[in-house]
């Protein structure tokens, strides 16, 4: 394992002269204690949406949108800076199979073999888009890290994710590979939040086409240049 504070042997800079892992390399007093701050203010901030917001599938209030994805944020920073890079750390990521398989499929799965009235609806939708999708990307997102990459792309990869789900990509192939008919209209709470109501197919069509330049626009940022800034250790690449 890399000590704190050196930068790794095998890719030791990116841009001729600067550390790879711009995090051990940080200056800052507070750079190596930055991903636990992180985790814990995100933890908190999931307790919170989880116990004080409703499990439904429509959005009340942005607010509570806003509280679900600055907890996310605080759990995507948590991981982009984790210091301690390894590939002997990969027993880390038993950690979320552990999760997947001793809770959240099982539950996912109650709802369909258990729920026959669907009285639970809301719930199922709760656990499947608030938890297993989240989930998935921050297992991704973990395991690239461990294994090696910037802090920078880790979080491209996560906000990446979070931008094709709720690009209205999910919500249109959902009338593609099911056998239903395709609607006139579309409604999703997501996508209403921004145009006020359900919009038609095409619509959403060029809702989710939108997203691709912006998907594009965040992977060319200099991320790990601008986090290397912040955390005290020069300049990085993408």
């Amino acid at each position: 394992m890399t000590a704190f504070g050196k930068s790794p042997p095998s890719r030791p800079h990116l841009d001729g002269n600067v550390p790879a892992d711009v995090v051990r390399a940080g200056s800052r007093p507070w750079a190596p204690h930055l991903w636990w701050m992180a985790l814990a203010v995100g933890a908190l901030g999931f307790v919170f949406v989880w116990l004080a917001t409703p499990h439904t599938r429509e959005i009340g209030s942005p607010w509570e949108l806003v509280a679900k994805l600055v907890a996310f944020a605080c759990l995507c920073v948590a991981i982009a800076v984790f210091p301690w890079v390894s590939p002997r750390l990969n027993w880390l990521l038993y950690v979320p199979f552990v999760f997947f398989t001793g809770y959240l499929i099982p539950r996912i799965s109650w709802f369909y073999y258990g729920d026959g009235a669907r009285a639970q609806g809301d719930s199922f939708y709760t656990h499947l888009y608030l938890l297993l999708y989240p989930g998935i990307v921050l297992t991704v997102a973990a395991a690239y890290r461990i294994g090696g990459g910037t802090p920078g792309r880790c979080l491209k990869i996560m906000v990446s994710g979070i931008l094709i789900v709720f690009s209205g990509f999910l919500d249109l192939m959902w009338f593609v590979v099911n056998p239903v008919e395709i609607p006139e209209v579309i409604d999703a709470p997501h996508i209403n939040l921004f145009t006020g109501g359900p919009i038609s197919f095409g619509a959403t069509i060029v809702f989710a086409l939108v997203h691709v330049p912006i998907i594009v626009g965040v992977n060319l940022l200099p991320l790990d240049r601008w986090i290397g800034r912040l955390l005290g250790a020069g300049a990085g690449d993408r």
